[in-house]
């Protein structure tokens, strides 16, 4: 019985024939811009060969930092209205601003 079981499979597997994969169609524009689109929801161009990586974000949108004045560890802040200025617990020589 054991040498009659691959005879028996046999025609099941020729009669099912070889399964045919769909030819490759180039994606459409439209296609294209949604995918870039996913794959860069901030802006750019995916770059070939990395994945994850997006490139020209920058000339398309401004950093969120853009006008502010560069950050200074040595120049005090004063508190906004409605605060008072706190000394932070555990330090000598840090400030918060907490509600009044």
């Amino acid at each position: 019985m054991p040498r009659l079981l691959p005879l028996l499979i046999l025609p099941l597997l020729l009669a099912s024939g070889a399964p045919m994969a769909e030819p490759y169609r180039r994606p459409s524009a439209a296609e294209l811009e949604s995918i870039r689109r996913w794959l860069c929801p901030n802006g750019g161009t995916p770059v070939r060969g990395k994945p994850g990586r997006c490139d020209g974000a920058s000339s398309r949108q401004k950093p969120w930092d853009t006008g502010l004045a560069p950050p200074r560890r040595d120049a005090p802040a004063a508190c906004p209205t409605g605060t008072k200025p706190v000394l932070a617990r555990g330090h000598s020589d840090i400030m918060r601003c907490l509600p009044s």
